[in-house]
């Protein structure tokens, strides 16, 4: 009996941060485990890496680092996962919104990685999952989708066959939530207690573990993560008959289909008694957070805003739709889920990166506002305005609640 397992690491940066933390976490995670990998070409992951990074390590002069990235993927030691540029949690925002950030996400990997970024599966960001999401998972060809443990609604818990989304057909995989969990918070972290660990099942057929974690995990929240976990894991797996490790799209392609099911709207960081409360992504849109709540009408007063002057592209002058098109970017970056998990106090609590998310948002609606051409209906003109002055009310008491 041999347990194949896959890490699917996911790297990310929110694009409000600043160079400095960019650098610690380069030099502290990201470069040792390109060096971890480069050192034991039998080893491989999935890797998911929002094109906001990618786009930030090229801008900070981390160009080693894409690089080896690349180069790792044409050894196949890396399997790339799609996701959405900018990290905003999709079962939040609507369809569009969702297919344009996972676009972007692509032709920005696209650009950096070459030929080589080719997306077989999907990380959600925060892993959050909702029916709504499905459609468009669908209309970009994703084969398969990751989601936590507990989103699972299946009696036994996956890890022989390779469950499907009831409608879109896409293949589900689900992250071993307690493993995952206690190795990020190091608890795993010597070979042999790690491989026991996998080995929790006693049956005599090959089965399947997921482990899906922050790949900042590695180096820089656990300091030593690399050197004395990561690298002798990597060393010790060739001489190993018990324990092999493979990429999630390898399991999916691997292991026989299962049964279809419909799962929970959930995050990785959503509990059981989340679930039973009814509120599925609590460190984002908790309905007893009156800050969450206000987050999350700003950000739809500003959709709302740059998709209706959208509509009128072609009307405007040159000046007009470079206006526009500051103010898409700017509603691209602002909204990322990080600024409602900052607000999230569960525990963290941050009003630095409240405030620098807000500040996108409104920058994204002050610059559409400037750009509604003379010849559109007069509604138009005064719907902006009304929206303008409710998101700036809204903006006050934010600011004032910090």
């Amino acid at each position: 009996m041999t347990v194949y397992f896959a890490f699917l690491l996911h790297i990310y940066q929110p694009p409000v941060q600043i160079a400095p933390v960019v650098k610690k976490i380069v030099n502290e995670s990201y470069r040792p485990l390109i060096n971890a990998l480069q050192k034991n070409p039998q080893a491989k992951i999935s890797l998911n890496i929002n094109a906001t990074l990618t786009e930030q390590l090229d801008d900070y002069g981390y160009g080693d680092i894409i690089e080896g990235i690349r180069t790792l993927a044409s050894r196949n030691q890396i399997d790339f996962t799609g996701s959405a540029k900018f990290h905003p949690l999709l079962p939040l925002i609507p369809e569009p919104e969702v297919i344009r950030q996972i676009q972007l996400n692509n032709e920005t990997n696209k650009k950096y990685f070459g030929n080589v970024y080719k997306p077989k599966g999907f990380f959600p960001p925060e892993m959050a999952i909702s029916e709504e999401i499905f459609p468009a998972l669908r209309k970009m060809n994703f084969d398969w989708v990751i989601a936590s443990g507990i989103a699972n609604t299946l009696p036994d818990f996956p890890t022989t066959t390779i469950s499907q989304h009831h409608s879109s057909g896409i293949n589900l995989v689900f992250r071993d939530d307690y493993i995952s969990i206690d190795c990020a918070f190091d608890k795993l972290n010597n070979v042999e207690v790690f491989a026991n660990r996998l080995k929790y099942k006693t049956q005599d057929h090959d089965y399947y573990v997921i482990l899906a974690m922050d790949g900042e995990t590695f180096g820089h929240h656990v300091k030593h993560a690399i050197n004395e976990f990561l690298q002798p894991l990597f060393h010790n797996l060739p001489s190993r008959q018990d324990i092999y490790l493979c990429t999630v799209s390898e399991i999916v392609e691997k292991f026989p289909k299962g049964e279809k099911q419909a799962p929970r709207p959930s995050s990785w960081s959503t509990m059981p008694y989340d679930l039973e409360r009814k509120v599925p992504f609590p460190l984002w849109f908790e309905p007893s957070n009156e800050l969450h709540q206000k987050q999350h009408q700003f950000i739809m007063y500003a959709l709302t805003t740059v998709n209706l002057l959208q509509k009128y592209y072609e009307k405007m002058d040159r000046d007009q739709k470079q206006q526009w098109d500051n103010a898409r970017t700017f509603l691209d970056r602002g909204i990322h889920s990080c600024q409602q998990w900052w607000a999230s106090k569960r525990p963290w609590f941050s009003p630095d990166m409240i405030l620098r998310g807000l500040s996108e948002i409104l920058l994204a609606s002050v610059n559409a506002k400037k750009c509604v051409p003379l010849n559109v209906p007069l509604d138009v003109p005064e719907t902006i305005s009304l929206i303008l002055e409710e998101m700036l009310q809204i903006h006050k008491e934010i600011v004032l609640s910090l």
